[in-house]
């Protein structure tokens, strides 16, 4: 009888101790397995929220979920270490937990990277990097040289190579400005429209930078140095958008996305499945604690039956007599532990007693209390896991939702269109397929539908009024509104009935413009439907309404866009007439007037107003000698082609050197230098007298031409220049000026050409001092010159120095009654001595 009991209370302890295990150990740790699973999916839905949309709440959701993460593997790690097993007996389990650890190291500095990567846009986004740091300064440095090389275009003569060069200038602008928005526009978008955009206007970029390439000798000096900024910073720009395009086409695209992907989520996911098996663990231990307790119960009930049926036929009576104080019990709380084996956990056994049995009765009821209650928490847990798993798969359907959809703003223009895709998404992500958009119209007085999905496709153009139905009544709070039962909700429209479909709950959120309410996006469930609208689904809503406000923006913006381009192109074209109009005008006026004068006036440099100054000006006067006794002998019609030619070739000269060309008078021309413009007194005066010496030698060629052509008494030309203070100006009425110089240095000009050679150049004495160093010239005797007191001193002009004497191949000289040429290179020295001889003898013959 003493062994019985004594193997009764051996079995009792250890089926006590199993039932504590059970409780204390096995099963809170598979609960905090599980709730460690649970918050690690929060962490990872939350990092994915912010990396799509940067809000903040994301941010704040990640740290309570990594907190209560932590606290949770804190628990289940002191719970396995409470377990008492050795470390050279580590269970899985154990092992698991330490690479959790391990994993988690590397997880915690990795979410902060991913956290600051998001928020810098340069570090996540390389393509935009290269476009903000290389090529925003090449780019603003050949705007800028554009900008002034078009200036400085608009400012030179208006001939037909200057004004094709400036559209050539226009066109590269223009092409060049289109080529960086289509090129930001990938890099931002990442859409092939703006990178066909792009390459499309870079062959128009092509073709009008040939076209100024080509032009390139006939710039001006600072033109040329533009040119050379503008192609050194284009050729540069252009090494960046291959770099770009394999940026943005690549797989780091968004550095912070291919970090989430290819290091965030392998951690996540096998930190997820080491809990997961953590926790299936302590299932398995648990189902074992529990079965050992129950077979513990069931060995003992064998121990005693058998000891029992050996002792029968000594103690039969005593048998009979305790079988129900002994036996009994324990076949009462073996047949509840079976119960509980099978799932009965509302099973309880009953304390008979305050013995041994008694009291594994009531540790036995105590640990069923605490196995359901452990149960009825992994139960709550699991479907707490499986809503966050729903929550975090609608979230990342939503996330791919908003991503095309805010790429089909960029893409797409179309109202209509975007409206009613940005609806169906709205109403598919809702569970439902019933939505509209009502736009407010352009009077301002009712709501329009513009849009309508499911059951409000039809009825497109219905209008409300304010405070009608949902949308009216959106429209006039400006805050979101949920019905719950629109059946019976008084403020519903009156076309409400006319529908096929009975609409249970509806809700609608506003579209705003600023804070100016534009429209109302409304989703409806039918009564087929059982689902409802919450704070989760008045969010989503509101999000698709701000993509919705975003794209009635974005269409007003292309439209007012659109009709201020046709409006510049309408004005371009008109100015572009004017423009034309004036050039032709201009280039007629131009004729009448100096190229410096013009200029100056059609640069605005220049008044129009009778005006004058003082100033040190070179003057240049020139006069064919003998000039009415030529024309005396010449036809009319040979005397304009004579002077015409004459002055023409005169005039080119002038230009080439600068000189302001004052007027013709005759056969005379009178110019000078250092005004409208000037390079300083001694480079006017150094100019005037080397375009002087470039006139006599170009007289000696159409002397030439003219005698070859039978004209028998060409033009000799006479030169004089002299420098000193003129006034110079506008002379004249208001109704008609003349741009002119006067004063006592313009006559001693006039009067030194009287006294000069034939084909000569005659100095006065303060330009002789200004250009000696550069001229060799031979002083005059002082010349009487009438209007001047003192003899002036006067220098003839022999040759720039440096330059050697240029042989005349034959000398002419022809007059009436008179012609001699000498060919002086074919004459010898006992030639050249008769050819004296000869002409001494004529000499002798004429003074006789």
């Amino acid at each position: 009888m003493l062994l019985v009991v004594a193997l009764n209370y051996l079995g009792s302890i250890a089926a006590v101790r199993n039932i504590n295990r059970t409780t204390d150990l096995s099963a809170p740790s598979a609960v905090a397995s599980a709730r460690a699973q649970a918050n690690l999916l929060r962490m990872l839905g939350e990092v994915r929220g912010y990396l799509a949309l940067g809000d903040e709440s994301y941010r704040d959701g990640y740290r309570l979920a990594n907190e209560a993460f932590l606290a949770d593997m804190r628990e289940l790690e002191g719970l396995l270490r409470a377990k008492g097993e050795s470390p050279a007996g580590r269970s899985n389990a154990e092992l698991g937990m330490q690479e959790i650890g391990q994993l988690l190291a590397e997880w915690q500095p990795l979410s902060e990277q991913l956290f600051e990567l998001r928020n810098d846009q340069l570090r996540r986004e390389p393509a935009l990097k290269i476009l903000v740091s290389d090529a925003n300064p090449l780019i603003a440095t050949v705007v800028a040289s554009a900008k002034a090389m078009m200036l400085a275009q608009r400012n030179r003569d208006p001939t037909a190579a200057n004004t094709a060069l400036l559209a050539d200038l226009a066109s590269f602008q223009s092409s060049f400005y289109a080529m960086v928005a289509g090129l930001r526009g990938y890099v931002t978008t990442g859409r092939e429209s703006f990178k066909y955009e792009y390459q499309a206007n870079l062959n128009i970029n092509e073709g009008a930078w040939s076209n100024i390439a080509k032009e390139g000798t006939t710039l001006a000096a600072n033109q040329t140095a533009l040119i050379d900024r503008m192609a050194k910073s284009r050729t540069a720009f252009l090494e960046l958008p291959a770099r770009m395009f394999e940026a943005v086409e690549g797989e780091h695209a968004r550095e912070d996305l291919y970090l989430f992907r290819t290091k965030a989520v392998p951690i996540a996911e096998r930190m997820l499945a080491l809990l997961d098996a953590v926790a299936t663990q302590e299932q398995r231990r648990l189902q074992v604690d529990l079965a050992g307790g129950r077979d513990q119960l069931e060995r003992a009930q064998q121990i005693i039956l058998t000891v029992g049926a050996a002792a029968v036929l000594s103690g039969l009576l005593l048998g009979l007599i305790f079988r129900d104080s002994i036996a009994g019990p324990i076949q009462r709380l073996t047949g509840v532990a079976d119960r509980v084996r099978r799932g009965d956990l509302a099973a309880r056994a009953k304390v008979e007693s305050g013995d041994e049995i008694g009291k594994l009765a009531a540790s036995f009821n105590s640990m069923t209390v605490q196995l359901a209650s452990n149960i009825g928490d992994l139960e709550n847990r699991r479907r707490e896991q499986e809503n966050l798993a729903r929550r975090f798969r609608r979230q990342s359907e939503y996330l791919g939702a908003l991503h095309d959809t805010s790429l089909g703003l960029i893409a797409r223009l179309d109202l209509a269109e975007l409206l009613s895709d940005l609806t169906s998404r709205a109403a598919q992500l809702l569970g439902t397929e019933h939505g509209y958009v009502y736009l407010v119209d352009e009077a301002g007085e009712s709501l329009e539908r513009k849009v309508g999905v499911g059951v409000y496709a039809t009825h497109i153009g219905q209008r409300l009024a304010i405070n009608e139905g949902v949308a009216g009544t959106v429209w006039n709070t400006g805050e979101p509104l949920v019905i719950t039962d629109y059946q019976n909700w008084p403020g519903r429209a009156a076309a409400a009935a006319q529908m096929d479909i009975t609409i249970r709950a509806i809700m609608g959120v506003p579209l705003k413009s600023g804070d100016t309410v534009v429209g109302v996006l409304g989703i409806a469930y039918d009564d087929a439907s059982a689902l409802d609208f919450g704070e989760e689904e008045v969010e989503l809503l509101k999000r698709f309404g701000q993509l919705a406000s975003i794209a009635l923006e974005n269409a007003q913006l292309h439209t007012a866009t659109a009709a201020a381009r046709r409006e510049a192109e309408e004005a371009s074209n008109r100015v572009g007439e004017q423009n034309r109009m004036l050039e032709s005008l201009s280039s007629k006026l131009s004729k009448y007037l100096s190229p410096q004068v013009y200029s100056s006036i059609f640069s605005g440099k220049r008044n129009v107003e009778i005006s004058s100054s003082r100033k040190k000006l070179t003057v240049f006067f020139s006069d064919i000698a003998d000039f009415t006794a030529t024309t005396d002998k010449l036809e009319s019609e040979e005397l304009t082609e004579l002077l015409n030619q004459y002055l023409t070739e005169m005039a080119k000269i002038a230009l080439e050197h600068g000189a302001t060309i004052d007027k013709y008078v005759g056969d005379a021309i009178l110019a000078f230098f250092g005004d409208p413009e000037t390079k300083g007194t001694r480079e006017d005066a150094l100019a005037c007298v080397r375009m002087a010496i470039a006139m006599q030698r170009r007289m000696k060629e159409l002397q030439r031409e003219w005698v070859d052509a039978g004209y028998k008494l060409p033009f000799h030309l006479r030169i004089g220049i002299n420098t000193g203070y003129c006034t110079v100006g506008n002379f004249g009425s208001e109704d008609r000026m003349d741009y002119t110089i006067i004063g006592g240095e313009v006559n001693l000009a006039s009067r030194l050409q009287a006294h000069a050679d034939l084909g000569g150049v005659l100095l006065a004495h303060e330009t002789w001092a200004l250009v000696k160093d550069d001229i060799e010239s031979e002083e005059l005797t002082p010349l009487t010159i009438k209007g001047f007191s003192e003899p002036v001193r006067s220098y003839r002009v022999l040759r720039i120095r440096g330059d050697q004497p240029t042989p005349v191949p034959v000398l002419r000289h022809i007059q009436e009654g008179l012609r001699v040429e000498i060919d002086v290179p074919f004459l010898k020295d006992a030639g050249r001595a008769e050819a004296i001889k000869v002409l001494e003898e004529f000499i002798a013959q004429l003074r006789t």
